[in-house]
């Protein structure tokens, strides 16, 4: 028997976002302000900001457009997004676990990404606990590297018994040259939720709510007995 929390089975509205993205307060070279609006501009409704080891304000409101608060938190090969963190925290002298638990403590969702990109195992991945999801997809690895999917990790944790949910991230650095693609908006997460608030997405996230996507959107899934029906652009 097939289970999963079909979220077209639930009231509310469809929001598009993105979960992993960076400014010129880590790496990247879109200001929180610009980030905000090539995001907005085509047609995302909300994005967390995930600086590396900061949490980044924006200092201008978008109507109708969330941002949520975050960091990227990295212990040598793991590198854990911390959807919803108000206050960063010092990792140094943390493990990649006590990583988890303290941003679970801080009541926001811990995702590890890019697995693949990091070197990580399904193994690696499987000691862990406390997590809500691996990045699937990470957009700016797949373009730097060729090492954008985590599926095969996915695929082995969940066969474990790891109930896991499963991310597609653009990881944005907004890089591009001559050699190397732009990594922004090439991917999303869309979302089912009541209200375009900071606690009604997050509580649809970590419910699973939500599916991944490239490009192409999801119409309908139908689950009956083992048969799985899917509708798609």
């Amino acid at each position: 028997m097939i289970e999963f929390k079909n979220p077209f089975k639930r009231k509310g509205n469809w929001y598009k976002g993105n979960l992993h993205l960076h400014t010129t307060n880590s790496d990247g070279t879109y200001t929180p302000e610009e980030i905000c609006i090539v995001y907005k501009n085509e047609g995302y409704n909300f994005i967390a900001i995930t600086d590396h080891g900061r949490v980044t304000s924006v200092k201008k409101n978008f109507p109708s457009f969330l941002v949520i608060k975050g960091a990227e938190l990295g212990k040598g090969d793991f590198h854990v997004v911390a959807v919803g963190l108000k206050k960063e925290f010092i990792v140094e002298k943390l493990s990649c676990q006590e990583i988890i638990d303290e941003i679970n403590r801080r009541k926001a969702y811990p995702i590890i990404a890019h697995p693949y990109w990091s070197g990580l195992t399904s193994s690696d991945l499987f000691k862990l606990k406390n997590y809500i999801g691996i990045e699937v997809y990470n957009n700016t690895c797949e373009k730097i590297k060729g090492k954008g999917y985590s599926s095969v990790h996915w695929d082995e944790l969940l066969q474990k018994g790891k109930k896991i949910l499963g991310f597609a991230s653009d990881d944005t650095h907004h890089r591009p040259d001559k050699y190397r693609e732009d990594d922004a908006l090439g991917s999303f997460i869309m979302v089912k939720a009541t209200s375009l608030s900071e606690r009604s997405i997050l509580n649809s996230i970590k419910n699973g709510y939500f599916y991944s996507s490239t490009g192409p959107i999801i119409e309908n899934i139908e689950v009956s007995k083992n048969t799985i029906y899917i509708k798609t652009s």
